[in-house]
């Protein structure tokens, strides 16, 4: 691919992912924490209703694990939560929104929009047909990121356009 010439579009969505990860990667630690911490106070136990399910009863620790709150459990868990968001000044666009799935789902998107893009390309365009395993899909885009990313504009530029 010597002669690779991406189009105004592959550009400006290699742009627009790497605008993504940044704000995910901003955001990622700082709900992680309140998590955590909101976690840590309370050790909720687990639901007894997963036992039939095979799980054995723990104390939920890790945000993977919130979905084996109970309904009251949860309740607290989320309305700390939101009250840690908005402490933070975390922005999102609905009020029981989570800044994270918020950021993580920007940057599924713009993942998606990416493959979409570079399936354009002559050779790429198995892309298109998303047969591709978890594993070759993050191979992809961190390869398509790194060809067209001596053709995107500065950090400078790029955090001015998207602020």
């Amino acid at each position: 691919m010597k002669s690779f010439k991406p189009t105004e579009t592959q550009i400006r969505c290699a742009e627009t992912l790497m605008v993504a990860m940044a704000f995910e990667a901003m955001i990622r630690p700082i709900v992680v924490d309140y998590e955590t911490a909101i976690l840590q106070k309370h050790r909720f136990a687990m639901d007894p209703k997963w036992a039939e399910y095979g799980m054995k009863e723990r104390v939920i620790l890790d945000r993977k694990d919130v979905f084996l709150l109970s309904d009251s459990d949860a309740q607290v868990f989320y309305a700390e939560c939101f009250a840690a968001r908005d402490a933070a000044k975390l922005k999102v666009d609905h009020p029981e929104a989570c800044p994270l799935c918020a950021a993580e789902g920007l940057r599924l998107q713009a993942e998606r929009e990416l493959i979409t893009a570079m399936a354009e390309t002559p050779g790429l365009e198995v892309f298109a047909k998303g047969f591709l395993t978890l594993e070759q899909r993050k191979k992809a885009l961190n390869l398509m990121l790194h060809l067209l990313a001596p053709f995107t504009s500065n950090r400078d530029h790029l955090l001015a356009r998207y602020a």
